[in-house]
């Protein structure tokens, strides 16, 4: 699984390509918690080149989610594709996780909501 990381605005930014299976969620928890740094208080991760999310790849976004909790962190997800839109609402995750349209979206609502 790959993931491709920046930071926008001081926020960290996770950009996996690919199809998220309950086969490879593994690979897609490794791939996530190896860019995450101590003192990473905010994350954004896009998912604009991901064309399908299992049920197993939701679990790992939940609980990267949780660790962005609390005072002064912040933690979203942008640029869904169509399908993977579906199975967040499917879920019920959208209304769990901050979705935003974009990545510059995402970053801004995060920037703002912090200062």
């Amino acid at each position: 699984m790959e993931v491709n990381w920046s930071r926008n605005e001081g926020v960290l930014v996770a950009k996996p390509v690919g199809r998220i299976f309950s086969s490879n969620y593994l690979e897609w928890q490794s791939a996530l918690e190896s860019g995450i740094k101590p003192g990473d208080n905010a994350m954004v991760v896009d998912f604009e080149q991901v064309p399908y999310l299992s049920s197993a790849g939701l679990r790992v976004l939940l609980t990267t989610a949780r660790q962005f909790d609390g005072p002064d962190h912040a933690f979203g997800i942008s640029t869904l594709t169509r399908a993977v839109r579906k199975v967040l609402a499917a879920s019920g995750f959208d209304q769990m996780i901050a979705v935003y349209e974009s990545e510059a979206a995402a970053v801004a609502a995060i920037n703002g909501n912090r200062s």
